[in-house]
């Protein structure tokens, strides 16, 4: 059983060994061990204090310093689900050879690992190095098959990569030693010298081949070291990791209550829309008025209006509406452009469309990122298509477009912050969560505690689930947010008899932009077309230059065929933009960026 528990943890360690040092695939890239002599001073506590003392010889192999691995776990032959955790402690390094002694040290879960020596500091000959250290966990009290305390060492491990010449170990305890006994090499199958003199015992081998190991075992009487037990705990898997323990459980549900307690709070003073209160809504305070501002409770009722909120363009509205500028908002905003009599647009409805500028009517006033959008669009010229408009040159249209519809809204008072970076924190808060409870799993995996990083995942998961409500609205907002509503309810159920027409105004051109950021625009067209064809209503499409209002069903295909390619007009400029900017895979010179071929590396210390 005792050959099994070392030869499993044989696998164990060399993984460790090859992750640490990134060792190399051939041992005779190693700098051979000439000379290693280890003594054990075993303390009536069952502490076993070790010393080793060794010569590397880097004339044959240059190298910097030895490096070593040191299991902390190793898994029990008899039960899978268990392994034996040995405990270290003390480190020390010396050399009377005057060797650098520079320690760097890992540890892990599954062990600890030392590297010897200075990256900048080369040995091209023999030097001697002393490791000191002491350990608990290598001792069986009062073994079942032999009756004895049992010191069970594996004096040279199944991971080392040097082969290993005149190896002696040295054993001494608190009694008599009674039985020793002495395996070398490959599945420990072979007799090495063991001798027992009094108190100590010991054992020597000629040579070891790379990666063949040594065990020596002494045996003191039952009781010699005051029945110590072995320490043990569960092997680290996914079952064992997350058990439900009364422990884990009362720790993970106090965790979970107190993550969506936090939840709730932030949703409840960070999530919600201001609002005036004892104000109808949809009204703001007078000039002279501040107003008293709240949360938002509940839905809030909506009232029909006749007209679009003041001095609102479709754009912002659409942003209002729901937080995020998007493509329709743009598609929209080019519309009222051309409504408003900036631009004409030329279309059969398909693939394709043209853009013709137009000279800038008298008394209109363009927002910024209105006028920005119109000079993007044009860059100087006046026609452009929708085949110049997927160019490289074009692909950041929509993004500056949709960045100066944020920067309005903020403006304009309707929201705290830039809706677009307003979720970035929580979303930011919420990975930190996720990384610490993957952290947090993963280290106590093996103490089978991993249930109590449930409640941080949750949490994480909640924050980037609650992230878009971070695009809170003020009171302001909220007011225009129930007028625009109320406006939508308008163009989504008005029936012809309830039309509220302008005398000297087209309401349904200067509506449309509005209806097609509300998702009504077909419904729009097909009821201005039946108002034609009964020749109560003659709408004015001069800025449209394509299938006629009074086909209504052709007109309403046709806008909505529009604004759906617009959206991949600018979306396709973009690709092409980012295609544009990809030289190292592409075969351009490394000398323009982009990145280059291949990767990786390693080698031994």
């Amino acid at each position: 059983m005792t050959k099994l528990r070392a030869g499993l943890s044989a696998l164990l360690i060399a993984l460790l060994s090859v992750w640490f040092f990134a060792a190399p695939a051939r041992a005779d890239d190693n700098a051979p061990i000439t000379r290693y002599d280890a003594k054990v001073n075993l303390t009536a506590e069952g502490v076993a204090e070790v010393t080793v003392d060794f010569t590397m010889d880097f004339s044959v192999v240059r190298g910097r310093g030895p490096k070593v691995v040191f299991p902390t776990r190793q898994d029990d032959g008899a039960n899978p689900k268990e392994q034996y955790v040995f405990d270290y402690s003390n480190f020390q390094v010396g050399s009377s050879s005057g060797a650098n002694t520079q320690v760097d040290r890992s540890t892990e879960s599954d062990g600890i690992a030392l590297r010897i020596g200075n990256e900048s500091i080369w040995n091209d000959g023999p030097e001697d190095y002393t490791i000191s250290y002491e350990v608990t966990g290598f001792i069986v009290s009062d073994h079942p098959e032999s009756g004895l305390d049992e010191f069970n060492w594996n004096a040279i491990g199944p991971a080392w990569q040097s082969s290993i010449s005149n190896v002696t170990v040295e054993v001494t305890g608190p009694a008599a030693v009674g039985r020793v006994a002495c395996f070398y090499g490959s599945g420990y199958s072979q007799e090495c010298s063991a001798t027992q003199t009094g108190q100590s015992a010991s054992f020597s081998v000629a040579a070891l081949a790379p990666f063949e190991p040594m065990q020596v075992v002494a045996g003191f009487p039952a009781g010699t070291f005051g029945g110590v037990e072995q320490q043990k705990a569960l092997k680290p898997s996914l079952s064992n990791a997350f058990s439900l323990t009364p422990g884990t459980g009362a720790v993970a549900g106090g965790g979970l209550i107190a993550a969506l307690a936090a939840l709730f709070a932030i949703r409840r003073r960070h999530a919600r829309d201001d609002v005036y209160l004892g104000l109808t809504p949809g009204l703001t305070p007078a000039a002279n008025e501040e107003g008293k501002v709240g949360q938002t409770s509940g839905k809030t009722p909506v009232t029909v209006q006749f007209h679009p909120p003041k001095g609102a363009t479709p754009g912002e509205i659409g942003t209002l509406m729901d937080t995020t500028a998007d493509d329709v908002d743009v598609s929209a905003t080019i519309v009222d452009l051309a409504v408003r009599g900036y631009l004409k647009i030329e279309s059969t409805g398909k693939k394709s469309f043209t853009l013709r500028a137009t000279n800038p009517p008298s008394g209109d006033r363009l927002a910024p990122y209105e006028s920005t959008l119109l000079g993007d669009l044009f860059k100087g010229k006046t026609v452009t298509t929708s085949d110049d408009l997927r160019k490289a040159s074009h692909q950041n249209d929509l993004s500056t477009a949709r960045a100066g519809l944020y920067d309005a809204v903020v403006k304009l008072g309707w929201f705290k912050s830039n809706p677009n970076t307003a979720q970035a924190a929580p979303i930011v808060l919420g990975v930190v969560a996720l990384l610490a409870a993957a952290g947090m799993a993963f280290l106590l995996s093996g103490l089978g505690w991993s249930l109590v990083a449930v409640p941080f995942a949750i949490f994480g998961i909640g924050l980037i689930a609650l992230s878009g409500k971070f695009r809170t609205r003020t009171a302001r907002g909220s007011a225009y947010l129930a007028q625009a509503k109320g406006f939508e309810l308008y163009l989504s159920t008005a029936e012809k008899d309830t039309l509220k027409f302008e005398e000297g105004e087209d309401i349904f051109s200067k509506y449309l932009p509005y209806a097609i950021v509300f998702g009504v625009a077909d419904r729009w067209s097909k009821l201005f077309a039946q108002l034609g064809a009964e020749g109560i209503y003659r709408a004015d499409t001069s800025w449209y230059i394509g299938a006629d209002l009074m086909h209504g069903y052709a007109f309403a295909s046709a806008m909505g065929n529009l604004t759906s390619q617009m959206s991949s007009t600018f979306q396709a400029a973009r690709a092409a933009g980012m295609s544009s900017s990809t030289g190292g895979s592409s075969g351009m010179s490394g000398f323009s960026g982009g990145g280059g071929f291949g990767g990786g590396g390693g080698g031994s210390w």
